[in-house]
């Protein structure tokens, strides 16, 4: 863009020095035509200035042309203004002037740019001789840069035509009467959005412009005119928007340069023609060679197909088919390696069979983003298992398949699946474990209860003072204490034996049924658990792996309370607010070196008769790994009841 902007502006300037070249030229061509009237001559002698009239020749030349402000002045051999076309004053001397002073004692043609009493203006002066070439004085023709504005808005440039500042006191009866500050404007046809622009921007800065600048949309370049002593004589700043910029010289510059490199490329190959035709054939067989030997160092099977046929393979697929000796051999037994994918029930195992119109190699290649494998036999009878990617290569129909061995990370998933297996069971087992220690908690009293009764009963049976009353009372009593030790086991059967298949549930509802679970053990130690929510959602997942998830975090508070805090003071702040879940405790918190380790499997702080740390394990399993939300653990300090704590939060976020 510098180098169009350059470029324009070296045109803008070029057209501008034209356009003043031409209208010196035409402003000469009148002044050399007028000069000659023979009654020019005779007015001039005889003094008889007032039948001087060019009215009608000025109305002549601006009815048909483009300049129509045309000035003529006649101006006797003394310097003395006799006649000025466009005003009543004559008389003054104008030996101020030098290029009419220069016109007058050398008696020569001349043209100038000058700024005089009325404006900056071009002009062109002839002398006037009579027939007895007797010198009479000098004739004028002035015009104004009016014309030269228009012609350069014809091509989109807005002008503004500017005399210096020192010529403000010079010109005493200015033309267009517009100021800028102490520069005058000397082209009437000004765009007066233009002149406010440079008053608000300071004159000072445009004026002074060397070349141009490129500012608000606009390209300003600053042309400036200097007189016969190389003084500043005037400015043209011209203005061109930047979007009628004509771009069409990059395109040129553009279609040059591709034309001489088509050019160049043209020369450069038939250059060489006849030297790469007689290397053609050992080239093709060189790349033949290279082509294979390349496959061949590859440690991944790799196949050329069509997706029905084997085209080329590298070494390592004779390698794996060890019934097979070469190529040929191979497509002449299986013809297509899709016959030796095994199916393993698996939408990501590709088989040979028909993908919506398309053949196992195209498929792939149309879902080139997902993970496809196959699995084959090896000349043990093993199953391999391979992950394949396919690409289409660049001069032929034909597909790249390349199958990568990934039998170890396939095992190591598996191991990993059933570690995760075992890892679940051993949770199960550690839940029922602490299910029954809840359960002998809650029978504890009643079968106490009924021990105790009925002991009495049969005492005061034997000493006879057992009475009809107080025998109804204790088997009521007895009765009451049995329903409750029912109760007690259904709860437990109805928590733990829920649907293994994911349903969707309230999320209020079942941390509610969670925490009701744990209320004998709340009791147990003394704990005080507050549940506080502000909205529920539907949650979609195993329900029974849900409240084991909060029933381990539970017990992990619960724990951490009855080892540090007394029984007055243990509290566990249960809140759910924006799908945000916060368990808080005061149980003093987690040392800050082991927090980052508690979600991890088999670790713990407990002594090692009350957990095996698989807990916390299998709440990051169940909420990160399966459902995909984010857990957050850390220690906290709070206020309850205008006193301060400090504990354990463990936050699940369900956004």
């Amino acid at each position: 863009m510098d180098s169009i902007y350059k470029t324009t502006h070296s045109n803008i300037i070029n057209t501008t020095e034209n356009l003043i070249k031409d209208k010196l030229n035409a402003t000469l061509t009148i002044s050399l035509a007028l000069s000659k009237n023979n009654n020019l001559h005779k007015v001039i002698k005889e003094e008889d200035y007032s039948k001087l009239d060019y009215s009608k020749i000025i109305n002549e030349i601006k009815e048909n042309s483009k300049y129509k402000n045309v000035w003529i002045q006649v101006v006797d051999k003394s310097g003395k203004s006799i006649y000025r076309s466009w005003t009543d004053k004559k008389g003054d001397n104008l030996l101020f002037r030098n290029d009419l002073k220069n016109t007058l004692t050398n008696q020569n043609i001349s043209t100038s740019i000058s700024v005089a009493l009325f404006s900056l203006t071009l002009k062109a002066r002839t002398p006037i001789y009579d027939e007895e070439n007797n010198f009479l004085g000098a004739l004028e023709i002035i015009t104004h840069f009016n014309s030269i504005a228009d012609d350069l808005k014809e091509n989109y440039v807005d002008s503004i035509v500017i005399a210096d500042k020192k010529y403000k006191n010079t010109i005493k009866f200015p033309y267009t009467n517009i100021f800028i500050g102490d520069y005058y404007v000397a082209n009437k046809n000004v765009n007066p959005q233009l002149i406010s622009y440079i008053q608000n921007k300071n004159v000072e800065k445009y004026v002074n412009i060397p070349e141009y600048i490129v500012e608000n949309g606009y390209l300003i370049s600053n042309y400036t005119l200097y007189d016969k002593n190389n003084d500043k004589l005037a400015y043209i700043l011209n203005f061109i928007k930047l979007k009628d910029i004509d771009l069409q010289i990059v395109k040129s510059f553009k279609i040059q340069i591709i034309m001489v490199s088509v050019i160049a490329l043209i020369i450069i190959f038939f250059s060489f023609l006849l030297f790469m035709y007689s290397r053609y054939i050992k080239e093709i067989k060189l790349q033949e060679n290279k082509k294979q030997s390349i496959l061949d160092s590859q440690s991944n099977i790799i196949v050329i197909t069509d997706g029905k046929e084997i085209i080329d393979a590298n070494k390592k697929l004779c390698h794996f088919f060890i019934d097979i000796k070469n190529l040929q051999e191979f497509k002449n037994k299986y013809k297509c390696i899709c016959k030796a994918f095994i199916d393993m029930n698996d939408e990501f195992y590709i088989i040979e069979k028909d993908y919506d119109g398309k053949n196992w190699a195209e498929y792939v290649l149309e879902n080139a983003d997902k993970n496809f494998k196959v699995a084959m036999k090896n000349k043990d009878g093993e199953i391999r298992h391979f992950s394949l990617k396919t690409s289409r290569m660049n001069l032929e129909n034909y597909i790249i398949a390349t199958l990568s061995d990934i039998t170890q990370e396939i095992e190591q998933i598996y191991k990993d699946k059933e570690k995760d297996r075992l890892l679940f069971q051993q949770s199960k087992i550690s839940a029922i474990a602490d299910t029954l220690k809840n359960i002998a908690h809650q029978w504890r009293q009643p079968l106490s209860i009924i021990s105790t009764i009925a002991s009495g009963m049969k005492i005061k049976k034997e000493l006879n003072i057992l009475d009809e009353e107080e025998f109804k009372e204790s088997c009521e009593s007895i009765i009451s204490n049995t329903k409750r030790l029912s109760n007690t086991i259904e709860n437990f059967t109805n928590f733990f034996n829920k649907d293994e298949n994911l349903t969707s549930f309230s999320f209020v509802e079942a941390l509610e049924e969670t925490i009701n679970f744990f209320d004998s053990i709340f009791e147990k130690n003394s704990i005080k658990c507050i549940f506080d929510y502000s909205d529920d959602f539907i949650l979609e997942c195993n329900r029974n792996d849900f409240s084991q998830a909060i029933l381990n975090i539970l017990d992990n508070s619960v724990y951490a309370l009855t080892n540090k805090k007394s029984e007055n003071e243990r509290f566990i702040f249960i809140n759910f607010k924006e799908n945000i879940l916060e368990i808080r405790d005061n149980a003093e918190g987690i040392d800050n070196q082991i927090i980052s380790k508690i979600l991890e499997p088999y670790f713990t702080t407990k002594h090692q008769g009350f957990g095996v740390g698989l807990g916390l394990y299998v709440v990051q399993e169940l909420f990160v790994k399966n459902l995909g939300y984010k857990i957050d653990i850390k220690n906290v300090t709070f206020e309850y009841q205008n006193k301060k704590y400090f504990g354990t939060s463990f936050i699940v976020d369900f956004n």
